[in-house]
């Protein structure tokens, strides 16, 4: 008589948890309110003039002189320390309203604003008679902040960088910001090319002069020791090194030129791409409200530009969900009419569509968020046993469900177009995915144990059976005390057998095989008794 244990999972294996993926595919690049500068660049090739460009952006403005001559930008902030330099004489001015002149050079400035504006005698050796002179040297002197450097044959450098008009340093803390003093339009030439390319047509070139001269003016910030950013808190500003022939002359074509709305500057939001449409600028920022010449307009032209379609962009829901703040749960987007995202909800949680876009980096609020959605009944099976996948596509036509063993090619086994539960038979350790396009779903691991048969032939040897044969050690211990002891290590044979000679004794034994790469461990126990040692000696 023999006693044996069947390879049969002792317990029944939860379930794995499906897992989901967001597939977001969008169109345009940028908030989508206002001006798109690839539409502008479409309606310039197809002969459209600046003012036309203008008006189809932004209805019912009109254009009107600048109510301004000069601008404050914010050109560096924090700063340990400046270098502003000049070709030319400086003139460098304090709070004190005294001036001084310093010769042309690069000078070096930290919080304590000393700059070489002062004058010492220094000794000298004397002539013939050893008589004691006198030179007159510069020295450093700590003016009051704010300081002013003007340089009038030449534009002023900071760290390197050339600019027109004048430099105020002033502290910030125990650092330094300095502050570009500069006509309108000497800041709109370092504007335009910092946003569009300088060899675009001339059209949408000056049709962006006005829009950046303009949105200049209504975003400034009174009682600021500054109106604008030079960088895109603002818009991109980059001094004299981003004027170029071609933005100069669109510059110099709409010579300070603004659009207007009742009599006030408008703010005239522009951006890369929109995707075919602009959108209502309450649509993107609720707190707007309604605002007539903001609202979504056709913009059949900016198809030229790559962000026109963009995506598809994956996210583990999970992970998205944590990143966000919010608990995981099932996403829903709603549109606005011009076809941009109001909100997105995930869960109970609901994120503003603006919000999300920036969260996740997405190019705009114009898109859509389809799922992928698997999972397994069991994560793990003996070899013989089957899983059933429950398969979801949401807001895509349809998925393949695909498999693939160890390092194979992937092999489609059925198509899912909404909900689905397919029942597979792994013949080894495999992996499951969701496949639509060039887009990969949630993948689903299944490991595969093989069936593992132990039984106790006699009194002095211990055997068992492997189904599939699989080359990999086995291993056998004994339990003693609160541990286990390796009493053998046999061999599988080729037909997947295998012996171990040794004396039982009355206990526990385990018997293991290991994973091999292609399947994973199988592990049983035997239980040896006095009776069953009994039965083996009859």
């Amino acid at each position: 008589m023999t006693a044996a244990v069947v390879c049969a999972l002792c317990a029944a294996a939860p379930g794995t948890a499906a897992t989901t993926k967001l597939v977001v595919t969008g169109h345009g690049w940028g908030h989508g309110v206002g001006m798109s500068q690839w539409g502008a660049y479409g309606f310039a090739r197809h002969g459209w003039t600046w003012q036309r460009i203008l008006a189809h952006y932004y209805p019912g403005t009109r254009l009107a002189g600048a109510p301004l001559s000069k601008v404050r930008v914010l050109v560096a902030e924090d700063a340990p320390g400046a270098a502003i330099g000049c070709a030319g004489g400086i003139r460098v001015s304090d709070r004190t309203g005294r001036s001084y002149a310093l010769p042309a050079g690069t000078y070096r400035v930290n919080r304590r604003l000393r700059l070489p504006v002062a004058h010492k005698r220094r000794p000298v050796q004397g002539g013939r008679h050893h008589r004691e002179r006198y030179a007159v040297v510069p020295a450093k002197k700590a003016l009051r902040a704010p300081v002013v450097f003007d340089c009038p044959s030449a534009p002023l450098t900071l760290g390197g960088r050339a600019y027109h008009g004048t430099l105020f340093v002033r502290h910030s803390g125990r650092k330094l910001d300095v502050v570009n003093v500069v006509a309108l339009d000497d800041y709109v030439r370092g504007v335009v090319a910092g946003e569009m390319p300088h060899r675009w047509r001339i059209a949408a070139l000056a049709a962006q002069a006005v829009a950046a001269r303009s949105y200049a003016l209504a975003t400034l910030k009174p009682g600021r020791d500054f109106d604008l950013y030079a960088d895109t808190r603002s818009q991109v500003y980059g001094g004299v090194a981003y004027a170029t022939p071609e933005t100069d002359e669109a510059v110099a074509r709409t010579k300070n030129e603004v659009l207007t709305w009742h009599g006030r500057v408008a703010t005239t939001f522009f951006f890369s791409t929109s995707g075919g449409r602009t959108a209502n600028v309450g649509e993107v920022w609720p707190q707007f409200g309604d605002v007539p010449y903001l609202r979504a307009v056709d913009d059949p032209y900016d198809a030229i530009s790559p962000h026109h379609v963009w995506g598809p962009v994956t996210f583990d829901a999970a992970r998205l969900a944590k990143r966000l703040g919010v608990r995981a749960g099932a996403v829903s987007v709603v549109h606005t009419p011009s076809g941009h995202v109001r909100a997105v909800r995930i869960g109970s949680r609901t994120i503003d569509g603006d919000t999300f876009r920036q969260e996740l980096g997405l190019s705009s609020t114009w898109f859509d968020v389809a799922q992928l959605s698997l999972g397994g009944s069991r994560p793990g099976v003996v070899f013989g046993d089957t899983v059933r996948l429950d398969a979801r596509v949401d807001g895509l036509a349809s998925a393949l469900l695909q498999r693939r063993i160890g390092a194979g090619a992937w092999k489609t086994l059925a198509r899912v177009s909404a909900a689905r539960s397919v029942e597979v038979e792994p013949r080894a350790d495999t992996l499951y995915r969701l496949q639509a396009g060039d887009v990969t779903g949630p993948v689903v691991s299944v490991t595969v144990a093989p069936q593992l048969v132990v039984a106790a032939a006699g009194s002095q040897e211990l055997s068992g059976t492997v189904e599939p044969v699989v080359r990999a050690p086995v291993t056998v211990t004994r339990r003693v005390g609160a541990g286990w002891r390796v009493v053998a290590r046999p061999q599988i044979d080729a037909d997947g057998r295998f012996a171990a000679p040794l004396r039982l004794r009355p206990g526990s034994y385990r018997v293991t095989v290991a994973a091999d790469g292609r399947y994973g461990a199988a592990t049983r126990s035997l239980r040896v008794t006095q009776r069953l040692l009994a039965s083996l000696h009859r």
